[in-house]
């Protein structure tokens, strides 16, 4: 990690982190570094409602597919002794099971798990103890300049420039986003004109070209009460109507498409991203 405020490298020291020029953060006591000094990225991210409602999903196994997916990309990538990013953790559920599938391959790591929320790198913090755990936005990451081997970015902003600055020479960005088709059941049922995923952009600025995508695609059997939490842990509960919100209110099974692409790149060039 590296000082928000000058750049200079921080060392843990006791319960905080110092930098050489005497910034210091205190560890909280939920076990996370705060390195977010933008106050207007403060009340962005995930909010406790959506987090508790992700963890509830996340942990009855309804999304292990792309889990076990994206565990054994990263296994594949990251050289022994390597050091990886979580961009945009969450509550945990991803980076828990990602670093599990390296410990499994026999991968040594350094690990670093962020968000923009504090309840979701405190979440975090609880579940993974192998990782370094903090609060800072994707598009200002306190980590040096290629000093990451593996990026990971699942379901969150895509910060290329960022990511590219903080990857070494021929590093992996691994990202996880809606194929056109995701979660379309769950949309007819809450909307009258529902609308499918628009495609990947195509990529035009040349930090990274592309390695492999894997399709993770499932029919899933949700009960009412998962189904309710699938809801309230996307984007859409923040979107949708109060009518609309209702209509799930009294369903006791839902069949839905998980349809997930994995995108695997490579960093292209030794840029800082600076110009992007």
């Amino acid at each position: 990690m590296i000082c928000p405020v000058c750049g200079a490298p921080l060392v843990p020291e006791g319960g905080a982190c110092r930098c050489e020029k005497g910034h210091s953060f205190d560890r909280a006591r939920a076990g996370y570094y705060n390195l977010l000094l933008d106050s207007a990225s403060h009340g962005h991210g995930d909010d406790k409602t959506m987090l508790k409602a992700r963890r509830a999903f996340l942990d009855g196994g309804w999304y292990a597919p792309l889990a076990e997916a994206a565990g054994e990309i990263a296994s594949r990538v990251l050289p022994d002794g390597g050091a990886l990013a979580d961009a945009g953790c969450g509550e945990g559920y991803y980076t828990e099971k990602i670093l599990a599938a390296l410990k499994k391959a026999g991968r040594s790591f350094t690990a670093c798990a962020f968000d923009v929320s504090k309840d979701a790198a405190k979440m975090t913090a609880a579940r993974v103890k192998e990782a370094a755990v903090f609060v800072a936005s994707a598009y200002r990451i306190p980590l040096a300049t290629g000093s990451q081997d593996l990026v990971l970015s699942l379901f969150s902003p895509f910060a290329r420039a960022e990511f590219a600055r903080i990857l070494k020479k021929d590093g992996f960005l691994l990202r996880a986003v809606p194929a056109e088709d995701h979660l379309w059941e769950l949309k007819q049922a809450l909307y009258d004109e529902p609308r499918k995923n628009r495609p990947d952009p195509v990529e035009t600025d040349g930090l990274f070209v592309p390695v492999k995508t894997v399709l993770v695609q499932k029919k899933l059997l949700l009960p009412g009460e998962a189904a309710r939490a699938l809801f309230e842990m996307t984007p859409y509960a923040r979107k949708t109507a109060p009518a609309d919100r209702d209509k799930l209110a009294g369903i006791e099974e839902l069949a839905v498409t998980l349809s997930v692409k994995l995108l695997l790149t490579k960093k292209a060039c030794e840029t800082d991203g600076a110009r992007v």
